[in-house]
């Protein structure tokens, strides 16, 4: 090993250990912070208030401390916001606040950036580089651009360094993560490594521009039937794992869309995100209102792909499955869905969790459908989950706060939207057959909503099936899901 090497690697283990010490005495810091939170909970009487405040501390330090940490932690809790199956609404709430503020580097570094990738000298590929980047974060910054050829694109540049700090990072917190698992059984009990590994994994994805360059284009191939929603068009030729380059998409922001708009760009998401969940299979993971642009014509844009997740034919159906117990399904169908298709512990009191899914789908059973949301049925679920030691599968957690996320656009958008009743029409063949059909087969693109009953006293939802309609799964027809 020569010299360098040999310095280089005394130099980064240094660089790790000070990292390491710096993460343990934010965590020391937030641990006494919690300590003296939880004497002040003590006042509070009420079980509710007091739970309700335990999780909104919690929410508040991980995101002090993350903010702190660096531009590397704020993306973990930017991707942590994403799994209410891990964390409470509290916590949630609380990592949704973290934004990237980090200044842009300097014009120097950009064209450095992109001779290194490109081979050639910024004038040779563009003819105007906007010396100011129209968007920074902590993981990239964008500038607009115009080719030799007139084309208008969007560059996206990767910061310096920020790759190898995501790496280090990875590595320090899945070593806290073993050494949480090795004294804590509390830890064990939540599978702290698969949690830390699933999220470090996130943020390592988007320091490979490639791999967001594949995902935008295979959202694109797979919306290009769509009229109404698209995603921006890759130039391959200039995109490497540090610098991509696309169209420049010029459009309003999703929270000024013009009124003639709004009815149209409601309806484009919906059907934009039911399509690539349920038929090809796919989640935008980060589908957020600032990653959504209106074209003037009032076409949707879906921009940055860094984290998108692909669904498997056998995920899909268990997003399905799960789907028809809140539907038309009993309690017991609700426990048998969560004790066949997610991971929990040996422990598990499954007798308590049907007496909380009886009284959970009671409480659906006595709402109309013009009453239920999305995101309140999701919250009761994963709160069912967290209580009883489920751990659901990542794949359904993403499906489902997909939708949260697009009725809460909606319903901004349009107050009378209703979620529920559009993704239970859109999966009514699934639902009412119990039978899995194929994704785009014919049979898929001519099904009706069909088959129905969400709950006794709705109607609208309510028609003639082609099939007979399977109110509860029987032992056998289960069996045939699983086929």
């Amino acid at each position: 090993m020569s010299v360098v090497k040999v310095v280089a690697h005394i130099g980064g283990a240094i660089a790790s250990v000070a990292r390491a010490m710096g993460i343990v005495t934010i965590a020391l810091a937030c641990v006494i912070a919690y300590s003296i939170g939880s004497l002040r909970r003590l006042a509070i009487r009420d079980r509710l208030a007091r739970a309700q405040h335990r999780s909104r501390q919690r929410g508040r330090l991980l995101r002090w401390s993350f903010t702190r940490l660096g531009a590397t932690f704020v993306k973990i809790g930017q991707i942590a916001s994403s799994r209410p199956d891990v964390f409470s609404a509290g916590v949630i709430d609380e990592l949704r606040l973290l934004q990237d503020r980090v200044p842009p580097f300097s014009y120097r570094r950009v064209r450095a950036i992109i001779a290194r990738e490109l081979g050639v000298a910024i004038e040779a590929s563009f003819r105007e580089f906007d010396r100011a980047p129209v968007a920074a974060g902590g993981i990239a910054q964008v500038h607009r651009a115009v080719l030799l050829d007139g084309d208008e694109v969007a560059v996206k540049i990767l910061r310096p360094r920020v790759r190898a700090r995501a790496h280090r990072d990875a590595r320090l917190l899945l070593w806290l993560a073993h050494l949480a698992h090795a004294v804590s059984r509390r830890a064990r009990a939540g599978d702290v490594i698969g949690h830390v590994r699933d999220l470090v994994a996130g943020i390592v994805a988007q320091t490979d521009l490639q791999f967001e360059a594949r995902n935008c284009k295979r959202l694109r191939r797979e919306l290009a039937r769509s009229r109404a929603v698209s995603a921006p068009h890759v130039l391959s030729r200039f995109s490497t794992r540090d610098v991509l380059v696309m169209e420049f998409v010029h459009g309003t922001p999703l929270g000024r869309v013009r009124a003639e708009h709004v009815a149209d760009v409601t309806r484009a998401l919906r059907d934009a995100f039911f399509a690539m969940c349920f038929q090809h299979g796919l989640v935008h993971a980060d589908l957020h209102p600032g990653n959504i642009l209106v074209r003037d014509d009032g076409g949707v844009v879906l921009l940055d792909a860094g984290l998108v997740k692909y669904l498997s034919a056998a995920a899909i159906d268990k997003v399905v499955d799960l789907t028809r117990c809140v539907v038309i399904g009993n309690a017991q169908d609700l426990v048998v869905h969560l004790q066949r298709h997610h991971r929990h512990l040996a422990t598990t009191d499954w007798d308590a969790v049907a007496a909380d899914a009886t009284t959970f789908v009671a409480e659906l059973r006595r709402r109309s459908i013009a009453e239920l949301e999305v995101s309140a049925i999701v919250a009761r679920l994963f709160a069912l989950a967290r209580k009883h030691g489920i751990r659901p599968m990542a794949e359904l957690s993403l499906v489902l706060l997909g939708m949260v996320t697009i009725e809460g656009i909606a319903k901004r958008l349009d107050p009378n939207a209703n979620m529920l009743a559009e993704v239970a029409q859109f999966l009514a063949p699934r639902l009412a057959n119990g039978r899995r059909l194929a994704r785009g087969s014919s049979v898929w693109r001519r099904a009706s909503s069909g088959a129905l009953i969400i709950a006794p006293e709705v109607r609208e939802v309510r028609e003639v099936p082609e099939t007979p309609p399977v109110a509860a799964a029987t032992p056998a027809s289960r069996r045939s899901d699983d086929g």
